[in-house]
């Protein structure tokens, strides 16, 4: 019994995680850049790490530069109820990604 108890606290701290947490970056050659880093709000389960993983992957092939990159990953995330906060660096040419839940 106390082991079923455990197992299920172990579960259900991994679905929901306090804090933004880092994802693994996402490679992404264009426009001076060499990719993004990627972080998620505490808002978004672990569990959906790889769905969002995919849907930055897809909108990272489609996006030639900085100034769309918004907008696409946006339109990708949407459709999995999520969003993207787009942050550049134009000096050091990084990116950061802020993925949270949708808020429609």
């Amino acid at each position: 019994m106390w082991s079923e108890v455990v197992q299920m606290m172990v579960c259900s701290a991994a679905l929901t995680d306090s804090g933004p947490r880092r994802l693994s970056s996402v490679q992404w050659n264009r426009d001076g850049c060499h990719g993004f880093d990627v972080l998620a709000s505490e808002d978004v389960p672990t569990l959906h790490e790889g769905m969002i993983r995919r849907a930055l992957l897809r909108g990272a092939l489609v996006c030639k530069d900085i100034d769309e990159l918004n907008d696409v990953l946006n339109r990708q995330l949407w459709q999995i109820g999520y969003m993207a906060s787009v942050q550049s660096d134009p000096v050091s040419r990084s990116i950061l990604i802020e993925v949270s839940k949708s808020l429609s």
